[in-house]
């Protein structure tokens, strides 16, 4: 299940944390499921960076999309960017740039309601005061772990 394996992943992550010398506990975040369908946030919570994760599936079978960081003052790239065509990369160009997709119907047209209906959407919100760095790493651990299909440069 999706969640588990961030879960798992999370739970790694505060090893490698301890490892450095820093730690990341369980209590400086937490892993905000908002399901499938899911509804777009309105907002990041004050006080949190955040790890945007989209898969595409199953709760058994499901393959990771989309995994992004937004920090403390990003509040568009975590509630809205991804959803359209606006900002320079979006989650919604590239599903619209996909054959795959295309051969099923999504267009610019419809990517948006399409995505809400269809993908996962799962954060970890991370307390900001843990700085920029450990946001980082936890993007780049769940990229490594997960390796998104857009995610190129990895």
């Amino acid at each position: 299940m999706i969640v588990d394996d961030i879960k798992h992943q999370m739970k790694y992550i505060e090893e490698i944390t301890m490892t450095l010398g820093d730690k990341l506990e369980p209590e400086d975040y937490y892993i905000e499921n908002l399901g499938c369908p899911h509804t777009q946030p309105k907002r990041l919570p004050k006080g949190y960076a955040a790890i945007y994760i989209f898969a595409y599936g199953t709760e058994t079978e499901y393959e990771y999309l989309k995994i992004g960081k937004a920090n403390e003052k990003s509040n568009a790239r975590f509630t809205s960017q991804h959803y359209g065509f606006h900002a320079p990369s979006t989650l919604a160009k590239s599903i619209c740039s996909d054959e795959e997709f295309q051969k099923i119907g999504v267009s610019p047209e419809n990517v948006k309601p399409w995505m809400l209906q269809n993908l996962h959407r799962i954060n970890v919100l991370i307390k900001a005061d843990c700085g920029k760095a450990m946001t980082e790493l936890v993007e780049a651990i769940f990229h490594y772990g997960f390796r998104p299909r857009y995610e190129g440069n990895i």
